[in-house]
């Protein structure tokens, strides 16, 4: 049968270039003025949830909270402008759920094949209005391309064409039909043509004769392009109150959630009204309870414990999932309790628990590390896995902590907390020789083996007089570790 699917690889491939377009535009406009946020959940990070899936509202990726506008970002791996369509689909239409004054943004990255999410940007983000894609969608400057391969899914791609510098250059001219770039450094002149497709697609230039523009800026197309926005005048609270009344479900959604984070001193009651309106959808119901929870509002917090405390079959796992996301973005020593009661409670389903320990990476407490490494010895492989990673994130503050809890507690627990240790450093680790039972000295040398270069060179050198076993077990560590064949997969 026919893999319709992408695969896992391809998938977080995909999922990295998105997450890196997105907090390359969110850094652009904070540079411009503007003060963005994530509107999409996961639209800046590439967290895979394997079995428990979330339909989220479809909003774009990013709000302003001063001005309201909103942008919906894409992170290419080839330069062009272009959107996911379909022409059966409504709700999958390119533009779905997106206003004209919305902007998409286009950034491009360059994708290293050993790993999905090591990324390097070289195109500046362009900025491009919906109103005028929408404009040259239907005045038919676009071409329609159909998927290459199963693997991409049944979606097809609506390209808006554009021409981009080669290279950093200087806009040589720009004359009927044809731009022409002189490269920086001067080599061979960049030519341009602005008429495509025998003529029924031309290019508008969008740079001036004089103009430098950098490797991969598009200065040709059928719609507008800006790499500089000027940032419009702040809108009010009562701007987003309006919002949350709209027909439209993404602006409930979007206004619910610019309201935690702006604040607000009049939506209490309206943000209260979307929370308990039973025919309103799960997701602004748990934006508009984060909103009053944020603030420390009872219902807001009541709303969300009860959506967690309650069995699946009132509450769907991935409304749960959702809810413990949304729990970790608010920080409170309620939302750590929560997650923490979540983790622990052994009747939960296993993914839910590791979502709930993922969560707590955004606690730097030691309330949260220790209940992380509560899961090392007993806890099912993917809760543990994720425990080990939340941790890491908040590891640094809290080394005094696991390092008193490697030495001192549970041994069944050392193997989460070394792997934690050895990827952070910044501690003297011949400091935990002394009086190091053999189990630990184990630990020890995978510590200092696979974390080397995270140690000063004398503390781990200390190590060979302090306990000569232990940095000999290391060192073989080492060797392996820096051999090429370590990371050498069979395919």
């Amino acid at each position: 049968m026919a893999n319709n699917f992408k695969s896992d690889d391809s998938f977080l491939r995909k999922l990295a270039v998105g997450a890196a377009g997105t907090n390359a535009t969110i850094n652009r406009l904070k540079a411009m003025g503007f003060n963005p946020i994530e509107l999409e959940r996961g639209s800046t990070g590439f967290k895979i949830w394997k079995k428990i899936k979330i339909k989220r509202v479809r909003v774009p990726d990013i709000l302003c909270l001063n001005t309201g506008i909103r942008f919906e970002s894409r992170g290419k791996t080839k330069l062009e402008i272009s959107m996911s369509h379909s022409l059966n689909d409504p709700k999958r239409a390119w533009d779905a759920g997106m206003r004209d004054d919305d902007l998409v943004s286009i950034v491009v990255f360059e994708q290293n094949n050993d790993s999905p999410i090591d990324l390097k940007q070289i195109s500046p983000v362009h900025l491009i209005s919906v109103k005028d894609m929408r404009k040259a969608f239907a005045a038919g400057q676009v071409s329609i391309t159909q998927p290459k391969g199963v693997e991409e899914g049944s979606e097809i791609r609506v390209m808006w064409t554009c021409a981009a510098a080669n290279q950093r250059s200087v806009v040589f001219s720009v004359e009927y039909g044809r731009i022409s770039l002189t490269p920086i450094p001067e080599a061979r002149r960049q030519s341009i043509q602005l008429s495509r497709s025998k003529g029924k697609i031309t290019l508008l230039p969008q740079v001036n004769a004089g103009d430098i523009v950098e490797a991969n800026q598009i200065v040709a197309s059928v719609v507008s392009v800006n790499t500089k926005l000027q940032c419009p005048t702040s809108v009010g609270e009562g701007y987003f109150i309006d919002k949350l009344a709209s027909v439209n479900l993404s602006e409930r959604y979007a206004a619910a959630k610019a309201l935690r984070y702006r604040g607000y001193t009049t939506a209490k009651p309206v943000l209260e009204s979307r929370m308990t309106d039973a025919d309103e959808d799960i997701y602004v119901q748990l934006e508009a309870a984060a909103a009053l929870a944020a603030y420390d509002e009872p219902n807001g917090w009541e709303f969300m414990e009860n959506k967690l405390r309650s069995p699946v079959m009132t509450v769907p796992l991935e409304t749960q999932l959702e809810t413990v996301i949304v729990a970790s973005e608010i920080p409170k020593s309620r939302s750590e309790q929560l997650l923490i009661e979540v983790l622990r409670d052994a009747q939960r389903d296993d993914e839910l628990r590791a979502g709930a320990a993922w969560a707590l990476g955004q606690f730097a407490s030691a309330t949260s590390a220790t209940a992380l490494v509560d899961t090392f010895n007993s806890s099912p492989l993917e809760i543990k896995v994720e425990a080990a990673r939340a941790l890491l994130r908040i590891a640094e503050p809290q080394i005094p902590h696991l390092i008193n809890l490697l030495k001192s507690g549970d041994t069944a627990k050392r193997d989460g907390i070394s792997w934690v240790l050895a990827r952070t450093g910044k501690f003297n680790p011949s400091d935990m020789v002394v009086g190091a039972d053999e189990n630990l000295r184990k630990w020890i040398s995978y510590v200092v083996g696979y974390g080397k270069d995270k140690f000063v060179h004398g503390d781990v050198e200390a190590i060979c007089k302090a306990d000569p076993e232990v940095y000999f077990a290391a060192s073989v560590l080492w060797q392996i570790v820096a051999s090429w064949v370590n990371d050498l997969r069979e395919y």
